[in-house]
This record gives C-alpha cells, structure tokens and sequence, in this order.
C-alpha cells in the first residue's frame, strides 16, 4: 500500500455498522487501554460504543480510502468548549499500519475541528511514546504542561 495523506482519505460518521470492525481491532484489554484509557473496558462490547455515539460532545469518525467501505481507522473529537476540541481514541486496522494513516487522520480531524469553529485543538498521548510526540510535533501540536494521570503528556494547536 502506498503512503496516505489527508487529501486521499476520506471520513465519514462512525456508525454502528462499522463497531465490529473496529472492535476486531484490539486483540486484548492491552490493546483497548491504549486506545481508549480506562473509559473503556475489556471486553468492549455495544453497550459501550452505543455511549461514544450518544455523547453529545462527541463526534466519532470512520477512516476509508476512497472506493471502499471498508474502515481503516477511527477517530473522534470531544468538544471541550466552544474554542476547544480533543482528539481523542485514534485507531488504525493493524493491517494499514505504517503507511502514514494514523498521520492522515489526525490532520483529517484537525480540518474536522477547524471546520467546526474551535481555535485549538488538543490531544494526550503516552508520555513515553516518543515516535507518536514527534509524529504530532510534526503536524503542529506543541506540549502543554507535564505529564497527567496515567503518564499521559496533552498537546494543543492552535487553530488560526
């Protein structure tokens, strides 16, 4: 598979058509953890994907390449505030890993915060994941503070 970018991705609403493929995804409690935190819990089931998309504050994408409706990843964005939105619970199909998808969604939901009006844009990330720090430095989100509960770090952007 050739490198993804954001111009080749397309996101549409996440759906409960697309939760058991998602789901299939995360291998263990592990897995789920690092994708979600402790909100989630193994095993994950539609009770809980039925609570992310009744959220309000909760706007949950599916990744597909164009021509197809098969998910390739997954992303959401929680508004904070008016001004502020996070992005949150990114995952990509194991098998599309490496190709510059994971990259491709943050910068697909970034246009997605613009676009709703917020003029920043956060994100936590594991305090020891160095080469996902520097893949989101890359895009633009710079470190906000030190690390939080569960050795998380948060970043923002500003939105301009």
């Amino acid at each position: 598979m050739p490198e993804i970018d954001a111009a080749t991705l397309v996101l549409r609403p996440f759906s409960q058509a697309d939760e058991a493929e998602v789901t299939s995804w995360f291998a263990d409690a592990g897995e789920l953890r690092y994708f979600a935190g402790p909100r989630l819990i193994w095993p994950l089931d539609d009770g809980q994907w039925r609570s992310i998309r009744l959220d309000p504050s909760v706007t949950a994408w599916t990744a597909l390449l164009p021509g197809s409706d098969l998910p390739i990843g997954h992303g959401e964005l929680v508004a904070e505030s008016a001004e502020m939105a996070r992005i949150a619970r990114l995952a990509v199909r194991p098998r599309e890993r490496g190709h510059g998808l994971g990259r491709a969604l943050v910068v697909s939901l970034v246009e997605k915060g613009r676009e709703a009006g917020h003029s920043t844009i956060s994100l936590t990330v594991h305090q020891d994941d160095a080469t996902a720090i520097r893949g989101y430095r890359g895009i633009g989100f710079e470190l906000a503070g030190s690390a939080m509960a569960h050795s998380n770090v948060r970043m923002e952007m500003a939105l301009h």
